[in-house]
């Protein structure tokens, strides 16, 4: 098996990405036979306890001192305080020694590209899932997140509420793709994967695609998934 021990899943908002990197951390688990810490920037700030208990005591009051304006931020839809950023790289590169990591989110944008290479995460130790829109991105992202606010019963939606999905569609458009080049350019493992697929299917292609590449023991029967590294649209930050 390969050293790979974090793995990222990216994608547009409402592609999924928590709910493959829940289904992601508990096959890593099972099959590694190893506790997985799941990692976000909404888990940092809700305090979970898994993530809280691996906090130094600086760390913590760091992320209480951003929180205020991290809510601030995602009530508008941007990108999140960078110091959150950093919490969270340090906490991976303390943990990735000792247990595997899934990453929610990161990177969501080219700062946070930016940190992740200046990590010393990329290369062998990380492999990034990245939950392709398979049409315009900017159009899925508007799509899925109307169709998840609706299926929450958050209808009717304000103007309020659509600046703000406008703006996250916006920010992975203008910025998580271009972080995503960035870090392709290192030779860092970039596989893509259909957002819009049934969510067993999208899991199950994931596991198939790890194990392939000496990620994950085995499986009984491996089926080809047709996953690859290519790219959707953007170009390197600037």
């Amino acid at each position: 098996m390969s050293a790979v021990n974090v793995f990222s899943l990216v994608g547009p908002p409402g592609s999924g990405k928590t709910t493959q990197a829940a289904r992601l951390a508990a096959a890593v688990g099972e099959a590694l036979g190893s506790p997985v810490l799941r990692v976000s920037v909404p888990a940092l700030l809700r305090g979970e306890p898994d993530l809280t208990a691996r906090l130094t005591p600086h760390q913590r009051v760091r992320v209480a001192e951003a929180r205020e304006a991290a809510h601030a931020h995602a009530d508008r839809g941007e990108l999140m305080p960078t110091e959150l950023d950093r919490v969270i790289l340090e906490l991976v590169r303390s943990v990735g020694r000792s247990e595997p990591v899934v990453l929610d989110s990161v990177p969501r944008g080219c700062e946070q590209a930016r940190l992740l290479l200046a990590s010393g995460l990329t290369g062998t130790q990380l492999t990034v899932l990245h939950l392709r829109a398979p049409d315009d991105p900017f159009e899925f992202s508007m799509r899925r997140q109307l169709a998840r606010a609706a299926s929450r019963g958050e209808a009717p939606v304000t103007g309020k509420d659509l600046l703000r999905m406008t703006r996250k569609a916006h920010v992975y458009a203008e910025q998580t793709l271009p972080g995503l080049a960035d870090i392709a350019r290192t030779g860092t493992r970039i596989a893509d994967f259909d957002a819009d697929a049934p969510v067993d299917r999208v899991a199950q292609e994931i596991r198939e695609y790890l194990v392939r590449h000496g990620a994950l023991p085995p499986l009984r029967a491996v089926a080809s998934t047709g996953a690859g590294a290519t790219r959707q649209g953007a170009g390197p930050c600037s």
